[in-house]
């Protein structure tokens, strides 16, 4: 009988470590896919708004590059206005005054000049808005595809 205890407690004590060094996992492995991939959409969402916000800073800059196109726009028609009614005058029988006319008409051509580079600006980023907007959806489209349910399994 004290054999039979003393080996019990020798087999208990060799078994006891082995016991302590057990893991029994919480999570099951399809959760930890499921969190993994709520995490990547959770970064793919960050992004979406990051993109978010460069549009609306890029849509301030449109407004910007509007309101200068306008701009141009009015100083060239009245430098325009200007010129033509220079060279009217000149067809009425005025005297004609050349550097006057000349000075016009560089004013006129430089307006319209500036008025061109302001409407390829305002273009270019009109552009850039488009594109971020495409890559907007683009990014929307992938995240729609990845919708993971949380699943913790306790045991």
């Amino acid at each position: 009988m004290i054999k039979k205890v003393i080996l019990s407690i020798l087999v208990m004590g060799a078994t006891a470590p082995l016991m302590a060094q057990t893991y029994t996992p919480y999570v099951s492995k399809d959760s930890v896919g499921i969190l993994n991939t709520r995490i990547d959409v959770l970064k793919a969402s960050i992004k979406l708004q990051e993109l978010k916000i460069k549009e609306s800073e890029e849509e301030a800059d449109v407004e910007k590059l509007r309101l200068k196109l306008l701009e141009a726009n009015g100083n060239a028609r009245t430098s325009s206005e200007k010129s033509s009614r220079s060279s009217n005058r000149t067809d009425g029988g005025s005297s004609i005054d050349l550097k006057e006319m000349a000075k016009l008409a560089k004013r006129a051509k430089n307006d319209a000049d500036d008025a061109d580079k302001a409407l390829d600006r305002f273009n270019k980023q009109i552009k850039k808005v488009d594109d971020i907007r495409n890559e907007i959806q683009s990014e929307e489209r992938k995240i729609g595809y990845k919708k993971p349910l949380i699943m913790f399994i306790y045991k």
